[in-house]
């Protein structure tokens, strides 16, 4: 009788751990498995090269440029999942630019062609679909593209970001050497601003050897869907629109530069 009933207690906490388990595992899988945030550190690089070619003999142009600041820091941060990302500037880490600098940063841009500024990436994987929004001469514009796939060439290097091993990817793209560091470790095609296409997360970037990106945090619990809001504001274009405006706005800046040295 004993080995009866300790038989039949047996078999019942078996069933009943089994009933727990498949109680869960609907739970699990529910989960997403890839996704998270992924917070990076961007690196601007200033050398004002048009300033100084255009006023070379000028020592107090000179001395000003010299004066200022070579790099700025602002904090990016990518949400993602299994059906869309966001990648944007974290507000909460923002500073104001010193008034000098703006200054710097204005007549410098006066004097070559004009480069939107990335605000936010946002892709629907779904759709296949990515959508920028960018601030382009004093205008917010969001541009709707395809997600295409970028022409990496994988290296053999391999270097640490954070506690994950990187590979490295390089690729030439608008007459600039990129160099991606990314990690199989975290299997996602994805990386800052509008770079991915690798078969790992991009943690780190270089532009024509200075670095560009670099991951600082790594969470990969999924985030919550308020994070990953898709961009409204601006004007929709197409990508061959958004061309069109800009070639548009650099003929008038060639007739009309506008912008005069502010140390003269």
């Amino acid at each position: 009788m004993k080995t009866t009933t300790l038989l039949k207690d047996a078999t019942a906490r078996i069933i009943t751990a089994v009933i727990l388990v498949s109680i869960a595992l609907p739970a699990l899988t529910a989960q997403d498995p890839l996704a998270g945030t992924i917070t990076y550190q961007q690196v601007l690089h200033f050398t004002f090269e048009n300033i100084k070619e255009a006023h070379g003999d000028d020592a107090r142009t000179q001395d000003w440029i010299t004066s200022l600041p070579k790099e700025g820091l602002t904090v990016q941060v990518l949400n993602f999942n299994s059906k869309k990302a966001l990648f944007e500037e974290d507000e909460s880490e923002k500073e104001a630019t010193p008034p000098g600098m703006q200054r710097a940063i204005m007549y410098e841009s006066s004097l070559k062609p004009a480069s939107p500024v990335v605000q936010k990436v946002y892709c629907d994987f779904d759709k296949n679909q990515r959508l920028e929004q960018l601030e382009y001469m004093t205008r917010i514009f969001l541009v709707q593209s395809e997600i295409e796939a970028v022409a990496w060439k994988l290296g053999s290097e391999k270097k640490k970001v954070l506690e994950y091993t990187c590979m490295s990817a390089t690729v030439t793209l608008d007459d600039q050497e990129i160099v991606a560091w990314f990690s199989p470790e975290i299997p996602v095609s994805l990386g800052p601003s509008d770079y991915g296409g690798l078969p790992g997360l991009i943690l780190a970037v270089e532009r024509n050897g200075e670095t560009a990106y670099v991951a600082t945090s790594v969470s990969l619990t999924p985030p919550a869907e308020e994070s990953m809001v898709k961009p409204n504001k601006g004007s929709k274009v197409t990508q061959e629109e958004f061309k069109s405006i800009q070639e548009e706005k650099e003929k008038e800046r060639k007739e009309n530069p506008g912008v005069e040295n502010p140390h003269r």
